[in-house]
């Protein structure tokens, strides 16, 4: 459909220049939402020429004010704030959409990425109040571009979860309305999210697929930022091998296709960037003279754009090269450029790593003095940063867990409040019971069902508690919180930031099933995964685990009681293995029996179930209590001690047989 438009367009390129200005606008407002701005500045050309209506003057200088924020971004953005004041004054709602959009470009451009959210979300609400009653289409493709937008600048802040939040709902608008080049656009973002977690596989996936619709609508742009991250899956192979040379050779084809593209659209900033990714390349495979080159003309094509972010991340890597070289003199000053630009920018993440630069290069110069001085300066950036994003972190962990932790009060209270309504239910039944005793045959047997439902129902508000109180563990929630924290005094800011995600994600789960009584087997082994995985980060791999699920269970409709294997794998882990002091290891397995019947064991290599409720004075576990309270008369758990030949406990193995 998008290419049927586009062809149209372009066909009708003659015919427009015989049409009304009015149509030639149109026009031009279509190649604008499409991003090729080589159309647009040839339209806008023939409209002023055309044109001496003050109006339509100032409509066609946003179309032509964003085609040159590439190459032009300062006068590009003298022109959009000019405009702005005309466009506020004549109330004209359809361009301050546009006039929006484009300043939240600039904006993100620039690093003001707070600011750049609240233009494109003032775009969108431009355009709700212009098209919401006169074109839908329109309307939903201007949210999608904004939203996309919006993707990017919290990809930039690295809130991935944001980032994907706002791809998706760009996504599903270009799915609806059949926009190739924003669900092109969507990908691409998504991509970068799943690049970011070393999904390289999804990534490359992602990136080949917009690369793919890119080709078919003819979006250079995005054929060239798709190549460019194909390129950076490469790199980061190569990073993870710098002997490999197919990674190495596959790398610089790719950004070479992209800079041939990034020329051809007179892109400075694309063009600074896939320098930089070249030297990136060269870098990983140590190659530090050949990526000085590199990295001199992603500076010039910087200074080109005007881009003081670009040029700020290029300048650090660049000092960081002329160490490796031995050039001194040239990385103290390249590290005092960086420095300079990086408090400008207010960005501190890079002042630490420059700080570090300076200092050994005064070393190599003998001159011990500035070499400490700067030494004492990294240990207060750092410093700084750690209490910054530290207390950043934390706090937004501790509002998430003091959120969640009040919903689950909230439903604590309110099981409470329906056990209460129950017992009270129960006396006045009881008092009806006594006064009914006339008809005692008829009376006895209403009221005996009653009983029986409400106790039911008891018994069921009481178990809701205590599956709630099982989930949402608070040893295990503060364990993780202590974890997070100790990775970031630590300095392993990407695995804290990996920590976290997963934390979230499991939180999430939880928080999602605990409505539903029953789920999916495969459902059920995911969480279990989810929740190992994350106790392994935080207990420093001191055990392992695998997990054997036939495909049978897998794709089987076997429903189990959520979170059945949750406690069955803490007790092996906190019970069995931890107390052990040597690596564990728990192996999870799931078989189907039969259409209605699953098996799932937990088997490990701990002290002992029986062993270990001797070494806890008598523990009782309340989860494998509370399992056997949620399993119906079908449905068996066995505990079996594994010993060898001599009668030495070797561990644990316990079995769910769930009959549905």
């Amino acid at each position: 459909m998008r290419n049927t438009i586009i062809f149209i367009l372009i066909l009708g390129q003659n015919l427009a220049f015989s049409q009304g200005v009015d149509k030639i606008m149109e026009t031009c407002e279509e190649f604008h939402l499409l991003g090729q701005t080589d159309s647009v500045k040839k339209y806008g050309k023939l409209i002023l020429k055309e044109t001496k209506n003050e109006i339509e003057i100032n409509r066609t200088k946003v179309f032509l004010a964003h085609a040159i924020q590439r190459t032009f971004p300062d006068s590009s953005f003298k022109t959009l704030n000019l405009l702005q004041k005309e466009f506020i004054k004549s109330n004209d709602n359809r361009f301050l959409a546009y006039l929006n959009a484009s300043l939240g470009t600039y904006n993100r451009k620039i690093g003001n990425f707070d600011q750049a959210i609240k233009y494109h979300e003032k775009a969108m609400n431009f355009a709700e109040k212009h098209y919401s009653k006169s074109d839908d289409s329109k309307l939903n493709r201007i949210r999608a571009l904004q939203y996309n937008s919006i993707s990017i600048i919290h990809s930039e802040k690295s809130d991935y979860e944001l980032s994907t939040q706002n791809a998706l709902k760009a996504l599903k608008i270009a799915n609806q309305y059949h926009f190739d080049h924003i669900e092109s656009g969507s990908l691409i973002i998504i991509g970068n999210t799943q690049m970011h977690f070393k999904q390289l596989d999804l990534a490359e996936k992602s990136f080949l697929s917009a690369k793919k619709i890119a080709e078919k609508i003819k979006d250079n742009y995005r054929i060239g930022v798709s190549i460019s991250n194909l390129g950076i899956i490469n790199l980061l192979k190569l990073e993870n091998n710098f002997n490999d040379s197919f990674a190495y050779n596959k790398a610089k084809k790719y950004f070479f296709e992209a800079l041939k593209i990034a020329k051809s659209q007179n892109d400075y900033a694309a063009m600074s960037a896939r320098n930089s990714n070249l030297a990136n390349v060269e870098n990983a495979a140590k190659n530090y003279d050949k990526a000085v080159v590199f990295l001199t003309e992603s500076i010039k094509y910087a200074d080109l754009s005007k881009s003081k972010l670009l040029k700020m991340q290029v300048t650090t890597t660049l000092a960081r090269n002329y160490m490796e070289l031995g050039e001194t003199k040239k990385a103290i000053e390249t590290a005092n450029t960086g420095i300079i630009l990086s408090k400008e920018l207010s960005n501190e993440k890079d002042i630490p790593s420059l700080y570090d630069i300076l200092q050994k290069a005064y070393t190599k110069e003998k001159d011990f003095v500035k070499a400490l001085s700067y030494q004492e300066a990294q240990m207060n950036a750092k410093d700084s940063l750690y209490k910054s994003s530290t207390t950043d972190k934390i706090n937004e962990l501790q509002t998430k867990y003091e959120t969640e932790k009040k919903q689950k009060e909230i439903e604590l209270l309110t099981a409470q409040n329906q056990i209460k309504e129950v017992k009270l239910q129960q006396k006045n039944y009881q008092i009806s019971l006594i006064l009914g005793s006339i008809i005692l045959l008829i009376g006895g047997f209403y009221f005996w069902g009653k009983q029986r439902n409400l106790s039911q129902k008891q018994e069921a508000a009481e178990m809701k508690q205590r599956l709630l109180r099982a989930q949402l563990n608070p040893h295990f929630l503060f364990n993780c919180l202590n974890s997070i924290q100790r990775l970031y005094v630590d300095g392993k800011t990407a695995l804290a930031n990996d920590f976290i995600a997963d934390f979230a994600q499991l939180m999430r789960d939880i928080l999602e099933n605990t409505s539903r009584p029953k789920v999916l087997i495969f459902e059920e082994i995911n969480y279990i995964k989810s929740y190992l995985e994350l106790e392994k980060k935080r207990l420093g791999n001191e055990f392992e685990f695998q997990i054997n699920m036939d495909d049978n269970a897998g794709n089987s409709e076997i429903e189990v009681p959520s979170f059945i294997i949750q406690p069955l794998v803490e007790n092996s882990l906190i019970h069995g293995i931890l107390p052990k002091k040597e690596k564990g290891k728990i192996d999870i397995t799931v078989s189907l029996l039969s259409e209605n019947e699953i098996s799932i064991s937990v088997t490990d290599n701990g002290v002992g179930f029986y062993s270990s409720k001797k070494i806890s004075e008598g523990h009782t576990s309340k989860g494998i209590e509370l399992i056997k309270s949620r399993l119906n008369h079908k449905s068996k758990l066995s505990i079996k001690e594994l010993k060898d030949i001599s009668g030495k406990v070797e561990g644990t193995k316990i079995e769910l047989k769930i009959t549905n």
